[in-house]
């Protein structure tokens, strides 16, 4: 998974996946069908180590819009200076390189970001409490605008020399949905 999130799906080589897991080749194919069938376990497990765990907390029934903000300044805690530019976002690096090409990764991205959207929708469901609340379609352009927002700042952050313009990113875009809500 690690390869395939900093290098790349077609930067990525079977010899590299043998370096990377230690195994031999015929150990791969033993257990994957080649290297996109490994590809696909690989976004299922990025799901299950990395995204469950990061969005966990927008996820929780009472979740508010200040766990956004905590899951975007979070993630970007993990990221200084000297290791920018980042690896990204494995699910938006994949969006770009593979999502339009093949079904299955095309499904696995969607599917990713229809639970993001689904999360956001449902904090700004429970944070609109305006005297002039949104509609509910509204609230789900503002999910989808968050969505996109966010894998943006995740592919904008495998270019970033410093990462205070995208902290900086993170807190505008809060105050944006903030004041919408309002």
């Amino acid at each position: 998974m690690q390869r395939f999130w900093t290098h790349g799906y077609h930067a990525t080589s079977m010899d590299d996946l043998v370096k990377a897991t230690g195994v031999s080749r015929g150990s791969i194919y033993a257990d994957f069908e080649g290297k996109r069938d490994l590809f696909l376990c690989c976004l299922s497990r990025y799901q299950d180590e990395v995204v469950t765990p990061a969005f966990a907390q927008v996820e929780q029934a009472d979740a508010g819009l200040e766990t956004i903000e905590a899951y975007l300044l979070f993630q970007l805690s993990h990221l200084d200076d000297d290791r920018l530019p980042g690896p990204g976002c494995l699910v938006a690096n994949t969006m770009t390189e593979l999502g339009p090409h093949d079904r299955d990764i095309h499904d696995a991205v969607n599917a990713h970001n229809v639970r993001l959207q689904n999360g956001f929708y449902q904090v700004l469901k429970r944070a609109n409490k305006s005297t002039s609340p949104l509609s509910p379609d509204q609230l789900g352009e503002l999910a989808v605008f968050l969505t996109m927002s966010v894998q943006g700042l995740w592919s904008f952050s495998r270019s970033a020399e410093s990462v205070e313009p995208l902290r900086q990113y993170a807190r505008t875009l809060i105050d944006l949905v903030k004041s919408r809500l309002q």
